[in-house]
């Protein structure tokens, strides 16, 4: 069999997804399995073990009842876009644009700044101009800086994990 006798792959676009229950992911590729042909979406968890995994592309980006209502399974998120105003959605961020950064050889920490700490100093009541408020300002520069920088990037894209 040549690869101009595969099936489609139907690939699902790199990127940053949110799944329906909330949890954040980074598409990072679709692989074909060796004993189906099928489509794989390959991608990460941007939370907890952040464990690598892959599931049949059509399932991954599929619309269906989910909690009640009809939704994507995963939906994708344009970084430019995104609103930041919570811990997993920053973290999320900050994961997927090192991780994109890395495939093309670059140390965003070293090319651009590291990200922005987080806030230590919060007391919890909700203040006006509370300093996760200025967290996730600060953030959404540097996401701005980051991107930017990824634009203008030339470094080939790194190969496959050994």
């Amino acid at each position: 069999m040549t690869d101009h006798d595969l099936p489609p792959l139907n690939a699902t676009p790199p990127g940053l997804y949110r799944h329906y229950k909330g949890g954040w992911y980074e598409v990072l590729d679709t692989v074909r399995c060796s004993e189906t042909l099928q489509g794989m979406t390959l991608y990460r968890a941007l939370y907890g073990g952040w464990g690598w995994w892959v599931r049949p592309a059509a399932m991954f980006g599929e619309t269906a009842e989910f909690e009640g209502r009809t939704q994507p399974r995963f939906q994708r998120h344009q970084l430019t876009e995104l609103r930041l105003d919570d811990r997993a959605t920053a973290t999320a961020l900050i994961a997927h644009l090192r991780g994109r950064a890395m495939r093309h050889g670059v140390d965003l920490d070293v090319a651009l700044r590291p990200p922005p700490p987080e806030p230590t100093t919060c007391c919890g009541r909700g203040c006006n101009g509370c300093v996760w408020d200025g967290y996730y300002t600060a953030l959404g520069y540097w996401r701005d800086d980051a991107l930017d920088l990824l634009r203008t990037a030339t470094a080939a894209p790194a190969g496959p994990p050994a």
